[in-house]
């Protein structure tokens, strides 16, 4: 992250991601005019924020309107939104609904990719997530304490490919595996309820692989985990992260949580 942009618009839906970005933003005397789409979002962003909103998501056209007012020109998406919001067109403005009418597949990419299309059309430039917290992207090498064991690295050798196909599919980007078997896939879910589930299933330890698209756009979307996601591991379990390509939020945290837990962190 630099200082190069002097005001950003953030967009944010619900996670760490985005207060971590809005704090270190404000630490670097970056002006972020935050949209919540929830008032507990924007309870989170106020602190860091000139000035923060809350906007549900489907109000398109005032989201629009209030970074026009505050003469916003680079914005930032950041946060978990719930794909199911889709099935509820109620939700949605005149200028939401007219967008979704014209988008042939409801898949996360194609509608998102069409909403950076009509933000770049209204003279917005989306701005890629990763060029501003590149620090939380890790690089190959093991984060935590323990090490995956050679059976455990067996199962991310299996597993890596058949996430990133996955992945690429547009299914989800998180794999749940055992002794080679696949256990769960992330869906509609979510990567932690997913390692929930595949915890269950699996009853023990596990692998939990977690990938990006071969051609992820950063732009609206950056795999990543943080502290929940450890906790939602089985004891002994192992995380696997595709290097550079899926952040941590929380690192430390993260280490801390996974290191109690006997849990294995490692980029590959």
């Amino acid at each position: 992250m630099d200082d190069t942009h002097h005001k950003i618009g953030l967009i944010a839906g619900s996670g760490e991601v985005p207060i971590y970005f809005a704090r270190k933003a404000s630490q670097l005397g970056i002006k972020i005019i935050s949209v919540g789409f929830s008032d507990e979002i924007q309870n989170g962003l106020t602190p860091f924020s000139e000035k923060s909103y809350s906007i549900g998501v489907g109000q398109a056209g005032k989201i629009l309107a209030t970074f026009q007012k505050n003469h916003v020109k680079d914005l930032l998406i950041l946060g978990k939104v719930d794909k199911s919001i889709v099935f509820k067109l109620q939700r949605f403005d005149l200028k939401a609904l007219k967008f979704l009418k014209n988008i042939v597949t409801h898949e996360d990419k194609v509608l998102l990719l069409g909403m950076i299309g009509e933000l770049e059309k209204e003279g917005f430039n989306v701005l890629s997530q990763k060029e501003f917290l590149s620090d939380i992207f890790p690089r190959k090498g093991n984060l935590a304490r323990r090490e995956p064991t050679r059976q455990e690295l067996a199962d991310i050798e299996f597993g890596l490919p058949i996430a990133r196909k996955l992945a690429d599919m547009e299914i989800g980007q998180t794999l749940i595996v055992r002794n080679k078997t696949v256990v769960a896939v992330e869906a509609l879910e979510g990567t932690d309820r997913a390692i929930q589930r595949g915890c269950d299933l699996a009853q023990g330890k596990c692998v939990v692989i977690k990938v990006s698209r071969t051609n992820q756009d950063y732009r609206y979307d950056s795999p990543g985990i943080g502290p929940q996601t450890i906790r939602m591991l089985n004891e002994g379990s192992v995380l696997a992260l595709e290097a550079e390509r899926v952040m941590v939020v929380e690192q430390e945290k993260v280490v801390e949580l996974a290191n109690e837990a006997k849990i294995a962190v490692a980029c590959y």
